[in-house]
């Protein structure tokens, strides 16, 4: 479904950026907020986020909270959209068939098709504001990525890395290596 192939995305991309990207400190403040660098899952550089960083970094999470709100609807429309589309498939099979090495359409199996389409497209134009608040909110978090890469991609210039986390000493999980 395409709308969950668009969350998948949003998400995977804040993640990526939030892990993934570059630290520049500018004057360092005392902070819980960190960013750990690593190579080869061996900890390279471990440095506090300067404010703007921090900024920049909360007000991604706050819109990625704000995606995840979003998010419930339309994963409750592809639940629900799941049993009409595995219905539609199997009346598709059943809609045509041979018969003498003619084809013959089973014109109520058509109408049964026809009438789980529309509903279908009911479920669907129900949920189109809920779309159109996930894509206005994609558009804010690819906003808010963007500055918070530009904000932290200075620090790490010449350090070799293929990882990068985020942390906040209070609330941190126990490093894992990806």
């Amino acid at each position: 479904m395409k709308i969950q192939a668009l969350i998948t995305v949003l998400s995977s991309a804040v993640l990526t950026v939030c892990v993934a990207a570059n630290a520049a400190p500018e004057k360092q403040a005392d902070s819980d907020y960190r960013i750990q660098v690593f190579k080869d899952c061996e900890k390279v550089k471990d440095m506090p986020m300067s404010e703007s960083q921090i900024s920049a970094y909360q007000a991604l999470q706050n819109i990625e909270d704000t995606m995840t709100g979003l998010e419930k609807p339309v994963r409750d429309m592809d639940e629900e959209l799941e049993v009409y589309q595995e219905q539609l498939e199997e009346l598709a099979d059943a809609v045509t068939y041979e018969d003498d090495n003619v084809l013959k359409i089973d014109k109520q199996k058509l109408r049964e098709q026809k009438q789980l389409a529309r509903k279908i497209e009911q479920i669907v134009r129900h949920h189109e504001a809920d779309i159109r608040a996930i894509e206005k909110e994609a558009r804010r978090i690819e906003a808010a990525s963007m500055r918070f890469e530009r904000a932290i991609k200075p620090s790490l210039e010449g350090l070799e890395h293929d990882q990068v986390q985020i942390i906040n000493r209070k609330t941190a999980k126990p490093y894992r290596c990806y």
